[in-house]
């Protein structure tokens, strides 16, 4: 490892996680007066997966306390199944509720990740030693990864695909160009995502150690950054750039 990398996948771990818990928290509140599910979804998901996900993992790794160390790994691992689920049903809620393939795959995607999520939880209680918490690609975490890359996948696809849509009504005034240009960028959200899910995995295939393996961290890093750079202006957007998406420069 290199200090430069050090400094690089910090400052951008750090500001994902500030920016998915505001993200989240006003979400939450937005959902707690609309009793929306979207809102709820995207809400807990940036709690857990921004806010939670990366402190746990970090104590995990850093902590010297066994408790500490138990705790975290359960902690981080719980916050990872659970996001990962509200995000699956959310790509399903939002754009193909009424379809029956869409449907079973999100219960199939949803089963799956409860599945591993429990498998690597048990590990915080069944390995005997600290230090075999602190491997990141265990089993049920790897499986973990893949069902994230699918659903990053999903809803990428799926918000470019309805974006290409409503693009269209923009252009002839049914549609307002704020709500398309969130859809954009939350597709956008999904490619980082696929980058920053998809690293590790590519480092486990090539026989890499994603811990020390400073391309592999660079890549998550850069991953976690764009994600946080694109979550930003879709939710907490400065009004310089609402006025340069109504005056329709960004699609």
């Amino acid at each position: 490892m290199s200090l430069p990398v050090d400094l690089f996948v910090g400052i951008a771990t750090a500001i994902y996680t500030v920016v998915g818990a505001v993200i989240g928290v006003r979400l939450l509140r937005l959902a707690h007066r609309t009793r929306g599910f979207p809102e709820l979804a995207l809400g807990l998901g940036e709690c857990l997966l921004a806010g939670l996900v990366p402190p746990l993992f970090a104590v995990v790794q850093l902590a010297g306390n066994e408790t500490a160390v138990r705790a975290a790994s359960f902690g981080g691992h719980l916050a990872y199944t659970l996001g990962s689920a509200v995000m699956i049903l959310f790509t399903w809620r939002v754009f193909r509720e009424r379809e029956l393939w869409a449907r079973l795959l999100a219960l199939a995607m949803v089963t799956a990740i409860v599945a591993a999520g429990a498998l690597a939880m048990s590990r915080a209680f069944l390995v005997p030693e600290i230090a075999a918490l602190r491997e990141p690609q265990t089993a049920g975490f790897v499986l973990m990864e893949w069902i994230s890359v699918v659903g990053f996948l999903w809803t990428a696809l799926e918000a470019f695909h309805l974006h290409a849509r409503l693009r269209k009504q923009a252009a002839l005034g049914l549609a307002d160009p704020v709500v398309v240009n969130r859809i954009l960028l939350w597709g956008a959200v999904g490619i980082a995502g696929l980058l920053a899910a998809g690293a590790p995995l590519w480092a486990v295939s090539t026989g890499h150690n994603t811990m020390v393996h400073n391309p592999t961290r660079l890549l998550c890093a850069l991953g976690t950054l764009v994600s946080s750079f694109f979550i930003q202006l879709a939710f907490l957007p400065p009004q310089r750039y609402l006025r340069w998406v109504r005056a329709g420069r960004s699609s």
